[in-house]
């Protein structure tokens, strides 16, 4: 090369040099930045996320099984299992293991008895878990294990019993297929049954599949607590027994019966028609509206409620048990309005008022009182409010503000219309006058023992005074005159009590027709409440039938009976003395001599503007003149006793004078005034 030649090329060089320069700095430059955003992305997903990919590790590599904890144990009072749990088998499927989708389907479903395209459809899942079915039978189990079909398993469940089927259904409730409680008392005491779940974690393969347990955070299954009702299973099911061919006899709609320990408040039995068997809570009655009336459902309770509105008065000193009330002849008008009685007494005292279920001493009795101490009453003895006894939806009843009732409105509250109540509420109230005037809560839950047997819980009954010891004492012998016999007895007069005496008051009230919300005169709320024994209260009974259609409605003839049954079955199981004292002759003839006036629940006249409804007319006497008067008899010759009968068969008061048979009488036989009181002088020798 010539000189030339090299001293171009070593001029050109620094040239080449600096862009080779150049291109290896911009090499190194991306280099360099992509190399920093690597390390950038993995400080980021090393470090600032690494919580979260060590998660979604944990997902892919593990699996997060939890095991449900024994579900708690429900007992009655005396230890008999009402609710427990037992472990079944399940069938599931890892759908990706399932080697021939349509075979597989197919056997499933003949040994379970499932719709194939169903069962075909799940094992079309991309999912590596399905369930197929759950809770089968041991042989249906034995059937899926001898098949031996690919991706298809059994593992054990639990699964909620109930040992006495229908047995209080609808107190307990039922548990879902997840363990739940759904209803009654699972529902109510769901959290303390359910106890504290395992979880699990295990490790599982890429194909989803569990390998081997994982040493992980794990923690035990914690049983759920045990819970002792108040309930005696025997009571429990003579009260079903007895509500149950209630209804059949008197084809009723529906009924409940809640039996209730005075003392305390403890709810001994409470059943209701339709019920349900909670190891089948979607089929049989069930669809028919069964749920636990006694405290879902509040009624206008008619002639029951007198015993409260009248206790009421009492301790108010308004009245007492002896004052004599002018019922007059069972017609009292209230503006336009007329309210009657059956019965066709003139007078009677406050107890007879409630033995014969007058409606007009009922009205006359609560004016005295007044509307607001005969709200204030009504609220004390619970009504208005909810009991807070331990049961999902506990209805709270209506009582109007007393400045909404006017003189109507008090009047029909005195006779159980314009007001609702449930009958757990009635039970409370009537329990409080067999406790000398102290009200308990009602209560279901006895006690609660956590997972070792210790008691976590027990009721102790805190009771509250609402009427006077005296008022109490008063309304005992009131309640007992119901039951007593004779043509001029009580509206319970046709219940027979085998081996006890009792004390009650029956009721029958007109229903609203709901389609054309009005009083009907075919639907009835046939009741019946009452106390016993009745000289030293034990249980408080509660005894409704809802819209009887046999041959009676009144509550004396529909609802006595079970109240009789029930009482003498209880009381005979919790071994109190019964009353030996037989039945006489005379009292059973005074018994069949009842039909023609067997209740006195009457109401008002029926009227098309009046939101109270129809009524039970009853014929004007025939002592009754043309012009309105008073017809006397004459009541000489008569002995004591028939002077007596004839006077209340006229609708007359009378006053003797002496014993023996009647030798003069004022005034004389004929018309009289309508408030003539009659006086009957007697002979002085033995009739």
């Amino acid at each position: 090369m010539s000189a030339r030649a090299r001293r171009r090329s070593i001029e050109a060089q620094p040239a080449v040099d600096y862009w080779v320069r150049v291109r290896v700095y911009i090499a190194a430059g991306v280099l360099t930045a992509l190399f920093c955003g690597i390390a950038y992305k993995a400080y980021a997903v090393q470090v600032d996320s690494a919580a979260h990919y060590r998660d979604l590790a944990r997902r892919q590599h593990l699996r997060t099984v939890e095991v449900p904890a024994a579900r708690g144990a429900i007992y009655d009072a005396t230890g008999a299992e009402l609710a427990v749990t037992a472990e079944v088998d399940s069938v599931f499927a890892n759908p990706r293991e399932v080697v021939d989708v349509t075979s597989t389907a197919e056997a499933v479903a003949e040994i379970l008895d499932l719709d194939v395209r169903t069962v075909e459809a799940k094992l079309s899942s991309s999912r590596y878990f399905v369930w197929l079915e759950r809770h089968i039978t041991v042989a249906e189990a034995d059937a899926v294990r001898g098949a031996a079909l690919p991706g298809v398993s059994l593992t054990r469940e639990p699964r909620r019993y109930y040992p006495f089927q229908t047995l209080a259904g609808t107190v307990l409730g039922f548990a879902g297929i997840d363990g739940r409680g759904l209803d009654g008392m699972e529902l109510s005491m769901d959290e303390l049954l359910l106890g504290k779940h395992a979880r699990l974690t295990a490790l599982r393969d890429a194909r989803g599949r569990t390998m081997m347990p994982a040493d992980s955070d794990e923690h035990a299954a914690s049983a759920g607590a045990s819970i002792a009702l108040t309930l005696d299973r025997f009571v429990q099911f003579a009260s079903e027994r007895a509500l149950a061919e209630a209804i059949e006899n008197n084809e009723a709609e529906a009924g409940t019966v809640v039996v209730m320990d005075v003392a305390t408040g403890a709810v001994l039995a409470m059943a209701s028609w339709p019920t349900y068997d909670p190891n089948d809570p979607d089929g049989g009655n069930r669809r028919r509206g069964a749920r636990n009336r006694a405290v879902t459902d509040a009624f206008e309770m008619g002639s029951i409620m007198k015993v409260f509105t009248i206790a009421a008065a009492i301790d108010a000193g308004a009245v007492s048990p002896d004052d004599w009330i002018d019922v007059e002849h069972g017609r009292y008008k209230i503006g336009r309005k007329v309210i009657r009685d059956t019965h066709r007494d003139w007078q009677l005292t406050v107890s007879g008022v409630l033995k014969r279920s007058s409606n007009v001493g009922a009205v006359k009795i609560v004016r005295m009182l007044g509307n607001d101490a005969l709200y204030a009453a009504l609220v004390r003895f619970g009504f208005g409010a909810p009991t807070g006894i331990e049961l999902p939806g506990e209805r709270e009843g209506v009582i109007h503000s007393p400045s909404t009732w006017g003189e109507l409105g008090l009047a029909t509250i005195s006779f159980g219309y314009g007001m609702t109540a449930t009958p757990i509420q009635v039970a409370q109230a009537v329990a409080a006058v067999g406790n000398g005037g102290i009200l308990n809560e009602p209560r279901l839950v006895k006690e609660v023992r956590d997972a070792d047997g210790k008691v976590v819980y027990r009721h102790q009954p805190r009771g509250r005074r609402i009427m006077k010891a005296e008022t109490a004492a008063a309304m005992l012998p009131m309640m007992a005159s119901v039951f007593e016999k004779g043509k001029n007895g009580g509206t319970a007069r046709s219940v027979e009590i085998d081996g006890f005496r009792a004390g009650g008051k029956t009721g029958t009230s007109h229903k609203l027709d709901p389609t054309t919300r009005k009083y009907s005169k075919d639907l009835y709320l046939s009741s019946f409440v009452g106390l016993a024994p009745i000289d030293d209260p034990k249980i408080a009974v509660v005894v409704l039938i809802d819209e009887p259609h046999g041959d009676e409605h009144y509550g004396g003839k529909v609802a006595g009976p079970v109240f009789a049954r029930i009482v003498s079955e209880t009381l005979r199981h919790m071994a109190v003395p019964g009353d030996p004292k037989p039945e006489s002759d005379e009292d059973r003839r005074a018994a069949a001599d009842d039909d023609a006036d067997a209740d006195a629940e009457t109401e008002i006249e029926r009227s098309p503007e009046l939101a109270i409804g129809d009524v039970i007319r009853g014929e004007l006497p025939e002592a009754l003149t043309d012009d309105g008067q008073i017809r006397v008899p004459s009541f000489v010759g008569l002995g004591a006793g028939r002077a007596l009968d004839t006077a209340r068969e006229y609708g007359l008061g009378v006053e003797i004078e002496g014993s023996g048979r009647v030798v003069e009488q004022f005034p004389l036989p004929g018309p009289a005034d309508r408030a003539v009181v009659v006086r009957l002088v007697m002979s002085a020798r033995a009739p």
